[in-house]
């Protein structure tokens, strides 16, 4: 009797034990699913980071990954500047506000737009991980400074960005972060490009520009398009397969888009190349940096003399006349070397300082102008290089009734000359843009005795019977077989 009482003691306490088990087990689970799936990191507790409602897969942070900052650095100046209109011009004023690009730094988050309309207006930065979902209690309000910059502090997991104007509205659809959490820039020397538009193929004049700037020492360039025809696409696209070039492709509600959008390019290499490159070049695609001082082999030499304190050295031009389009499609190596504009064009303007051009360094400006900066950090200054050690040679179009199509007529641009470029670079420049043309450009067919019996066999038991090749006895009739 007594055995049996004891039993039934023992299982009331077991019952009562795992009823407890479950009550805590229901609470523990009503408690996950109160906090929405959070967790703290270890790095920094206070910090929250959502995971996914619809997929087990947790984002990882990389150690680069782990920062959490509150501020943004030289915050309290820019909005000081703001209340002066430094650096505003505001521009296309009905045009949207889109999303353009995103970099990570070591301090900071910068996210470029399109709009040329939002100077000193205040917008939240929203924040998302790996997974393109929002982190939680992540936004900060900011402001654009300048034109259509917004600067935004870290946070831990952070993979993408997007804005918004209140912090309850939906945002726009977020874009990922391009790495640029550098200690030092990985970059000595690198050339933001002026945007490239317009209707005439400028295949032969990029790779005329890249190849020069690679003979005086640049490795790196950043390109922006507007728009460009498939066939001068073509280059940029080898460019990019040897990694020598990074390209921001500007989408706009505009059926066109020109040279009144150029500051965004400005704006938005000016923070692409920040932390990436010690010094740019800012340069149009028709301006080309030669050194005249035999002891200084490149740019990099000639730049290496400047202490810590200067943020931009200035170059003087020299307008070339460029009198005709470029040319439509690679035809032959002698038509490509006919066409060099740096064989083709030499009669020259003297040298004029009226529209001069900088090589700067990106984290001591806070704003860009089309030529230099409208604003750098105190602590800094500017100077110049004399037009006997280098200058630009800016190959001019005389077109009619295209931006600043009058300006044979200015003074400044008279007395004009014959100036080629230096023999031996010359030759030395001709020689690697063909070189690259013919890699690029220089095509033909396919002819079908290259396709070897067993594919050929096994593709027409598939029923591939279309093989776009052409036999070499028939190749003036370019007949293909079926």
């Amino acid at each position: 009797m007594m055995m049996s009482c004891y039993r039934n003691g023992v299982k009331c306490m077991l019952l009562l034990f795992f009823m407890g088990l479950a009550a805590l087990n229901t609470y523990s689970y009503w408690k996950g699913s109160r906090n929405r799936n959070m967790k703290y990191t270890s790095m920094h507790p206070e910090v929250i980071v959502e995971q996914s409602s619809i997929t087990p897969f947790q984002c990882p942070f990389e150690s680069w990954n782990q920062l959490h900052s509150d501020t943004v650095p030289n915050e309290n100046l820019h909005l000081e500047w703001i209340q002066n209109n430094i650096s505003r011009r505001d521009n296309i004023l009905e045009s949207q506000i889109r999303l353009l690009s995103s970099f990570v730094y070591l301090d900071h988050i910068s996210i470029t737009t399109n709009s040329q309309r939002s100077y000193g207006q205040k917008v939240y930065c929203r924040y998302y991980n790996c997974l393109r979902e929002e982190i939680s209690s992540s936004s900060y309000q900011s402001i654009f400074f300048p034109m259509n910059v917004i600067r935004c502090p870290r946070r831990i997991g952070v993979k993408h960005m997007s804005i918004s104007f209140d912090s309850e509205e939906i945002p726009q659809e977020p874009i990922p972060l391009v790495y640029r959490v550098f200690e030092a820039p990985i970059h000595e020397v690198s050339v933001c490009v002026g945007p490239i538009h317009g209707s005439e193929s400028k295949w032969l004049e990029v790779a005329e520009f890249i190849e020069h700037y690679k003979l005086i020492g640049v490795r790196y360039f950043y390109f922006t398009v507007f728009n460009m025809n498939e066939y001068s696409r073509k280059i940029i696209d080898e460019y990019l397969r040897t990694r020598e070039i990074e390209l921001t492709v500007i989408q706009s509600e505009y059926k066109t888009i020109d040279w009144q959008f150029h500051l965004l390019q400005i704006n938005e290499c000016h923070q692409r190349s920040k932390h990436h490159s010690k010094w740019v070049i800012n340069v149009d695609i028709d301006e080309r940096l030669v050194i005249f001082d035999d002891k200084i082999k490149s740019v990099g030499r000639l730049l290496s003399g400047y202490n810590d304190t200067v943020a931009e050295v200035g170059f003087a031009i020299r307008r070339i006349q460029k009198t005709e389009k470029l040319p439509e499609k690679y035809e032959s190596d002698e038509q490509i070397i006919s066409e060099m504009e740096f064989l083709k064009y030499n009669v020259s303007s003297p040298v004029s300082w009226g529209a001069y051009k900088t090589i700067y360094r990106p984290e001591k400006i806070a704003a860009m102008y089309y030529h230099w900066a409208y604003q750098r950090y105190s602590g800094t200054v500017a100077e110049y290089v004399t037009s006997e050690v280098a200058l630009l040679r800016h190959y001019r179009t005389t077109e009619k009734n295209v931006l600043g199509s009058g300006w044979l007529a200015d003074p400044n641009y008279k007395n004009f000359s014959i100036v080629p470029e230096e023999t031996k670079f010359a030759e030395k420049l001709k020689e690697n843009v063909l070189k690259k043309i013919k890699y690029v450009y220089d095509q033909r067919v396919l002819y079908c005795e290259e396709i070897a019996e067993i594919p050929y066999e096994e593709y027409k038991e598939f029923g591939h019977d279309i093989f776009n090749c052409t036999f070499r006895n028939e190749s003036d009739s370019n007949k293909s077989v079926y």
